[in-house]
């Protein structure tokens, strides 16, 4: 029978966080190198060699070592997530170090909550109080309960019934040999009547709000873009300052008028925009 199981949800949580954590405290532990001691002036290019150049030079260093270099919006946003879902993936370890990890398996004493080897009296008694509990007409509009009722019925018949009950201690399963024994990796909350406007919320704001932003985001910053990504503005002040008679020494000019330049280019402060 196919069932939420939080088991393998756990297994799954931690393989997926796993893709994203690692990789991402090596580029942290590398910024943060990188930004005290791990670079030098000429790595950044931050060598003076004349008087002119002291001001950008000093800049650089700014920009690419020490506090400024780990203060920017996006690392420490990354930085954010990253911390998250390491706390999340060191209670996940514990879950399954815990016991909580152990893969879901047909084990009809744990369906019905009583010791193994219990006599047929304690079984019923069990079967009785979990069918009345997890039954149908009691628990209406509610697939959690009535597929744990399932289970129950299930785990009865595992030791009362002679054929299920060998079939149980030969294959691990009441009805006899299975081909495959799958389960769908997703907790079992999502499944229970009180959640389902809970997920239906959160299913409306990824697929009607997050994955729309996602999908606007990515093509305004791509259709900014034409071939080897160059960007079209660039593209554009080329075709217009570019000619047969270009001398060579406005070239350095031309090239800091890209459009990829621009932002760096332009004055930051009121002071900067008097000494122009």
């Amino acid at each position: 029978m196919l069932q939420y199981d939080n088991k393998a949800f756990a297994f799954f949580a931690l393989s997926t966080i796993s893709f994203y954590i690692l990789p991402s405290w090596y580029r942290i532990i590398t910024t943060f190198y990188r930004a005290f001691g791990g670079l030098s002036d000429k790595d950044v290019g931050a060598v003076v060699r004349t008087s002119a150049e002291s001001r950008k030079a000093a800049t650089l260093k700014k920009e690419t070592k020490g506090v400024s270099a780990i203060s920017n919006t996006p690392f420490l946003i990354n930085l954010g997530f990253t911390i998250f879902f390491t706390l999340l993936f060191v209670w996940l370890v514990m879950q399954v170090a815990g016991g909580e990890g152990e893969l879901n398996s047909f084990d009809p004493f744990s369906i019905l909550e009583i010791d193994h080897g219990a006599d047929m009296k304690v079984i019923k008694k069990s079967f009785r109080e979990k069918s009345l509990l997890y039954h149908p007409d009691k628990n209406p509009n509610n697939p959690a309960a009535e597929a744990k009722f399932m289970m129950v019925a299930k785990a009865y018949e595992a030791l009362t019934d002679e054929t299920a009950k060998e079939n149980y201690e030969k294959y691990g399963n009441p009805d006899g040999k299975q081909s495959l024994e799958v389960s769908i990796g997703l907790p079992a909350f999502l499944l229970e009547t009180q959640n389902q406007n809970m997920v239906l919320i959160f299913y409306l704001i990824v697929m009607v709000g997050l994955v729309p932003f996602c999908v606007w985001t990515y093509y305004s910053s791509s259709s900014k873009f034409g071939e080897k990504d160059v960007m079209y503005d660039t593209y554009s002040w080329f075709h217009h300052t570019l000619g047969e008679n270009t001398l060579m020494k406005s070239l350095p000019e031309f090239l800091a008028g890209a459009a990829e330049f621009r932002k760096r280019n332009s004055p930051k402060s009121s002071k900067e925009k008097e000494q122009i």
